[in-house]
């Protein structure tokens, strides 16, 4: 009953730290502005037809949403960062939901928990004028169709609905790429055994080709794509020498894993590694242990997140993906976060009072972590890398 008290003030405490940062008003920094520059000047046709200024890349169907939404308001800041808010909280409660399903127990619970309280970027990107909160929201929606796919096609009679409506994500998240063969290739599992399902298969596939083009039509062919390449030339998988692969190789999977919690002191990156390790390690064991358990459906983060990690690999070794930016991969964190603690119970089975010694240290770490965040935000001042203290 305790437990159950401490999760409720732990998400509270998380509310309430994306709450303050968002009525702060912080000024807009100069990605905001840069992204500003085109939600003032553009009509909706040029949303839809032109590059945005200042080299800035964003979901067109979002972006005028947040455009037209704002105008009612003469573009106030809170107007402009309103949507970003709403999303980390939607995105919050989903993966709440998300968690309950993967993890075992409430301890582990109130550790995911505790583990939103301790990201600066999972607080940080709730009041930006930034696409990042919609990716964490897009990922735990299709996570969570994933999830009840199965029963959804059984007993739901709006299941076909639902599934010709997922690949509309794409048009207000890039990321929804990363997850839009999923349940085509759960459908493709289903039909060994149901013909039946080769309507839905039809039905979702032609919906995949639809918002394909309309995405590529009215957003992807208008990015400024060599401008970007160059720009996050150092964020990509190097395939020039055998020496340069294997070193971005392990700057991302190191970005990837560890730098959800704080830039600054360095140290909160190191001290995060030895925990997010486990996390790492797990996403290997997780996924051969259960994929033949789940008989090869991609249904679970135990099974979906080491594809997810190949699809990064693939994509940025194509120089398709910068994923060793955090924030452009912000929505695999809280894959993260569950990875790390199912590493991390995990070792029970092993030697249970290195668990209990471990397991403490991180919540200890996480709590460390909060605090600082938490000075930075009732001090006002919450940026992307703020030092949370001097080492």
């Amino acid at each position: 009953m305790r437990l159950t008290w401490i999760i409720k003030l732990a998400i509270i405490w998380y509310i309430a730290l994306c709450a303050v940062h968002y009525f702060n008003q912080r000024p807009m920094w100069n990605d905001e502005q840069a992204v500003f520059y085109s939600v003032e000047s553009f009509s909706t046709s040029e949303i839809f037809s032109r590059s945005l200024l200042s080299i800035q890349v964003f979901p067109r169907a979002y972006f005028w949403m947040i455009q037209k939404f704002s105008q009612q308001f003469d573009y106030h800041l809170l107007s402009l960062r309103f949507f970003s808010f709403i999303c980390m909280m939607a995105a919050f409660c989903l993966w709440l939901k998300l968690a309950r399903l993967e993890l075992k127990n409430n301890l582990q619970y109130l550790t995911f928990v505790l583990s939103w309280c301790g990201s600066v970027l999972l607080v940080y990107y709730s009041a930006e004028l930034k696409q990042y909160s919609m990716d964490v929201l897009g990922c735990a929606i299709f996570l969570l169709f994933l999830y009840y796919q199965k029963d959804l096609q059984q007993k739901h009679k709006y299941y076909p609905l639902i599934l010709v409506s997922l690949p509309a994500l794409m048009l207000v998240s890039y990321t929804s790429l990363f997850f839009l063969l999923f349940p085509l290739y759960n459908l493709i599992l289903d039909y060994r055994t149901d013909k039946k399902c080769l309507r839905c298969i039809a039905l979702y596939g032609a919906s995949l080709v639809i918002f394909l083009s309309i995405s590529y039509y009215f957003d992807v062919r208008l990015r400024p794509t060599a401008v970007l390449n160059r720009e996050w030339n150092s964020y990509f998988i190097s395939l020039s020498s055998t020496g340069d692969f294997f070193q971005t190789l392990g700057d991302g999977i190191n970005n990837l894993f560890s730098r959800w919690f704080a830039e600054r002191p360095r140290i909160i990156k190191k001290i995060a590694r030895v925990f997010v390790g486990f996390g790492l390690l797990n996403m290997f064991r997780a996924f051969f242990v259960n994929i033949k358990k789940d008989k090869y459906y991609l249904k679970s983060i135990q099974t979906i997140a080491l594809v997810l990690f190949a699809e990064f690999l693939v994509l940025g070794a194509l120089r398709k993906y910068p994923f060793t930016v955090p924030r452009t991969s912000l929505f695999f964190s809280p894959v993260v976060l569950i990875l790390t603690i199912q590493g991390i119970s995990w070792v029970k089975n092993i030697f249970k009072p290195a668990y209990v010694v471990l397991h403490g240290l991180y919540i200890v770490f996480l709590l460390a972590v909060s605090i600082g965040i938490a000075q930075h935000v009732f001090g006002g001042d919450l940026g992307a890398m703020p030092l949370l203290w001097r080492p």
